[in-house]
C-alpha cells in the first residue's frame, strides 16, 4: 500500500523549491513537489528563476571569496 501524493499548493511549493537549495527533501516531498511541478506552469517558471537566481548569486559569492593576488 501506498501513501497518497499530497498536493501541494503553490505557495508550499515555491517554499520547497527554495528550502531545497539547503535542505534534502523528503520523498514524500519530493513527490509532491514534482507532481505540482508537472502541472503548473506557473511554478515551473517560479522554480527556474530560483535557480538562476542562486546560480547567479553562487558566481558572485565566489568572485567575492577569491583571495586577491595583485
Amino acid at each position: 500500500m501506498t501513501d497518497a501524493i499530497k498536493k501541494l499548493t503553490c505557495r508550499e511549493t515555491t517554499y520547497l523549491v527554495a528550502s531545497s537549495r539547503d535542505a534534502s527533501l523528503t520523498a514524500q516531498q519530493a513527490t509532491g513537489l514534482a507532481a505540482h511541478l508537472d502541472t503548473c506552469s506557473a511554478c515551473r517558471i517560479a522554480k527556474s528563476q530560483f535557480t538562476a537566481v542562486f546560480s547567479h548569486l553562487e558566481t558572485l559569492l565566489a568572485r567575492t571569496t577569491e583571495p586577491d593576488r595583485s
